[in-house]
């Protein structure tokens, strides 16, 4: 990994809830890929998204209940 991108890796536990990560944060985080976090995205599946002046974001809030598992955002 480069250290540029090691630079940008937040650390979600001293984040207030409301703060946004970036889908490239995200894949940091997790080990998952950008392109994952699209797909799902368009499937209603992973983390809550919001958009802020048309760039997509997730709450800290959002990131910590998907990954726990304990987020129920899957199609009815």
């Amino acid at each position: 990994m480069m250290a540029s991108a090691k630079a940008s890796l937040p650390d979600i536990s001293k984040l207030p809830a409301d703060a946004l990560l970036t889908r490239a944060q995200m894949a940091l985080l997790t080990g998952f890929s950008v392109i994952s976090f699209k797909k799902w995205a368009r499937e209603d599946r992973g983390p809550r998204i919001v958009y802020v002046e048309g760039r997509p974001r997730t709450t800290v809030r959002d990131f910590k209940a998907w990954i726990g598992g304990s987020s129920s955002q899957s199609a009815a």
